[in-house]
């Protein structure tokens, strides 16, 4: 039987993620593919939006951390 897929995202040189008509999701990144059903897809989405989060929030608090240290300025 073949399987129809649709391209949901592509970064050229990096990989993609398609949507197969049997129902499962392809993650192909380099040296890896990744097949899930819908609901672990979701999962592993969520997990990636979480650390993302995470670490735009961290970045921010390194940054702002940074602020109050001494900065020689050449005049």
């Amino acid at each position: 039987m073949t399987h129809e897929q649709t391209q949901m995202a592509f970064c050229k040189g990096f990989g993609g993620i398609s949507s197969c008509s049997c129902g499962l999701y392809h993650i192909h990144l380099p040296g890896v593919s990744i097949r899930f059903n819908e609901e672990n897809f979701d999962r592993l989405a969520q997990m990636i939006l979480e650390a993302k989060t995470n670490k735009d929030l961290y970045s921010s608090l390194q940054s702002e951390t940074k602020k109050g240290h001494l900065h020689l300025v050449k005049h």
